[in-house]
Order: C-alpha cells, then sequence, then structure tokens
C-alpha cells in the first residue's frame, strides 16, 4: 500500500521505489539501518551478532542475532528482494542451528560483535544482563526458545503459506515487510508487520492452540500401548511397555554371552552407537567420540548409566525408536537364538 502526504490542499502518493534501485545493498546498507533501528522491526530486542556464524563445518551466517526480554534468541533474516527468496528456510535452519546456545556462547558472541564494529561497551555480560534485568546468568531461563523475524521488501506466496503453517505448528515466526518509497530527494521506509497482523494476534494463538489440541488427540488415539509378558531361560516378567521389553530382552542376550555384534546381525547395525572405552555413567559416555551415529539426539538411546552395555572394552547404546515393530523386534531375536529359550506375548486388552 503507498503512502500519501497532503501537498497544500491534495493528498498526493509518494514515488514507489525499490532497494535495488536505491542502489541499497543488502549486506552492508539494509542490515546496516535494522540494526541502527532495531526497533521498527520490533521494541525491546537487543542485538548480540550480525553475520553470526560460530559453528562447524557451515559457512552460513544469521544476518542479524538478538535477545528479547524474555530471555530467547531472535534470528532476523533480511532480503532486500520482491518476493524473500527462500529466506524461511534458511531462517529455520538458522534457528536450529543456534537453538543449544548457552548464555556464556552469547556473551563471547556479543564480545565479538562489540569488537568488530568499535561499540566501545566494555563489560558484554554486564549490558546483557542489564537488558534481561537478571542479577547473574541463569542458563536454565536462557534461550528456552529461538524466535524468527523476516524482514523482505515483500514475501511470495509460498513464503505466506509456509510461514503460515508454521505458525499453526506453534513456531514463533513473523513476516515484516519493508518497502522503499521516495518523496522527491527524501527517501521513506513503509515497514509493516503483515503475518500475524497484529490485530489478530489474540484469535491466531486461540487458532493455534486449538489446532495444537486437535493434533495431539490425533496422536493420542493411534497410539499403540501394547503391553507384553517375556521369558528368557524361564523367567518371565509381566507387563511389560515397549521400551521395557526392548531394554530387557537386549540386555538379557549380553549378560547371556551374545555379543553386540551378533545382535546386530539381527537388529542391523544402525540401532547401536558405541564408544571404544567402558564407560560406568552416561556423562562419560557422551564424553567420548561416539561411533555410528552422525548426530547423536540422546533421547533416541538407551544411555542411562544402568542401560549402558559394556562388552569387551567398549560401551554400547541400544537404539529406543521402535514404536509398533517391538514385537516383531524381539521375536527376530529369539528366532535367531534359540539358546535363550525366548518367549514374547502380547497381552490383549
Amino acid at each position: 500500500m503507498p503512502i500519501f502526504k497532503l501537498n497544500g490542499d491534495k493528498i498526493t502518493e509518494l514515488q514507489p521505489t525499490t532497494f535495488s534501485i536505491e542502489r541499497i545493498d543488502e549486506a552492508k546498507d539494509l542490515q546496516k539501518f535494522i540494526i541502527n533501528s532495531i526497533e521498527t522491526v520490533e521494541k525491546n530486542l537487543f542485538v548480540i551478532s550480525s553475520e553470526f556464524g560460530d559453528w562447524e563445518d557451515s559457512k552460513r551466517r544469521i544476518d542479524i542475532l538478538c535477545l528479547d526480554k524474555d530471555a530467547n534468541l531472535v534470528v532476523v533474516e533480511l532480503k532486500r528482494t520482491e518476493d524473500g527468496g527462500h529466506m524461511e528456510l534458511q531462517s529455520i535452519r538458522y534457528a536450529a542451528m543456534v537453538a543449544n546456545m548457552t548464555f556464556e556462547k552469547a556473551v563471547v558472541a556479543f564480545q565479538y560483535y562489540i569488537e568488530k564494529n568499535n561499540l566501545g561497551i566494555e563489560d558484554p555480560q554486564e549490558a546483557i544482563l542489564n537488558f534481561l534485568g537478571w542479577d547473574e546468568a541463569n542458563e536454565e531461563e536462557f534461550a528456552n526458545d529461538v524466535r524468527i523475524i523476516l524482514v523482505s521488501a515483500n514475501f511470495s506466496k509460498e513464503i505466506t503459506t509456509s510461514v503460515l503453517w508454521l505458525l499453526e505448528r506453534d513456531i514463533d515466526i513473523k513476516c515484516i515487510r519493508i518497502k522503499p518509497q521516495k518523496d522527491g530527494p527524501n527517501l521513506y521506509f513503509d515497514i509493516q508487520q503483515i503475518i500475524p497482523l497484529p490485530e489478530t494476534a489474540d484469535y491466531q494463538v486461540k487458532l493455534r492452540e486449538k489446532a495444537t489440541e486437535q493434533r495431539q488427540a490425533r496422536r493420542e488415539s493411534s497410539r499403540d500401548y501394547s503391553k507384553f509378558n517375556v521369558t528368557i531361560q524361564g523367567r518371565t516378567e509381566t507387563n511389560l511397555n515397549k521400551r521395557q521389553t526392548t531394554l530387557l530382552t537386549i540386555s538379557e542376550c549380553v549378560k547371556f554371552g551374545i555379543s553386540p555384534q551378533d545382535l546386530m546381525r539381527v537388529t542391523g547395525q544402525r540401532r547401536w552407537i558405541w564408544v571404544d572405552k567402558e564407560c560406568n555413567t552416561k556423562e562419560e559416555f557422551e564424553a567420548e567420540k561416539i561411533q555410528n551415529v552422525r548426530s547423536y539426539d540422546s533421547s533416541r538411546w538407551f544411555n542411562d548409566d544402568v542401560e549402558l552395555i559394556i562388552y569387551q572394552g567398549k560401551t554400547y547404546a541400544f537404539s529406543n525408536q521402535h514404536g509398533k515393530g517391538t514385537y516383531e523386534l524381539v521375536k527376530s531375536i529369539f528366532t535367531a537364538h534359540p539358546e535363550l529359550n525366548g518367549d514374547i506375548r502380547k497381552i490383549e486388552n
């Protein structure tokens, strides 16, 4: 929508223009303008870095990284184009990459940003604490969420559709449109939040909550709560859930002398991870180089202290992600190793 001005006794439209026509560069100019006027994008943001890229094996950089008053990280992605490119996909990737940032790492990033831009701030930690209103660092309250702000001259239908879908799934993301307009030699910026519309924010929150409840209800109705009785070497454990069934079977196999390598021939190697050292605790295990996994997600493995499997100088953890395949998995192990005298029975509801 154009901006109009009062010109004598008439209302006249300002001249539309583009960042390209005005020779405003995305990295050198627009980024600087937004950083120096961050409140035009959202009030109560604190810039801790620009062109942030402190991660291994990636050259990607976040245009602007901020904190909000709730100690959430805010990824601000900029584009001067009229369609926004693929900025929503980039921003999701960036949000995931900074999701585990600690307060200490945020201070280090801010220190580097201060030095790079000669900001003259003596104590970066104190500056962040003052913004948050904290007396001291609190890692438990820091960066519990990552929010996303997309800033562009305009947004394609693909982006707006994607953003609306993400909003329905409780991803905190918004689109800010910034359009340059001219009045003779004077340049103006029409800056508006277009998604979600500010006046419909409460209504959209209610819609998201309802959609979340409906998805949860569908998941609950389709979940498998099967219970099993498992017999190994004449000893029977009853009323076991799927995870208990899997862990008992694997643990008893190793106790009986069946090696993890032998079990891998039945279960597949991808269900196992290990380290080349005997570890008595989860902490020790996770401090070592974990083999057979690209990206380690602690929640996907039997890796508590009592669940780890030590065998011939190595420590193994077995996957806990089997779902409805638990019965067939255990059955296949008992079939491959009849010496266990194993049996699994599903408890009928």
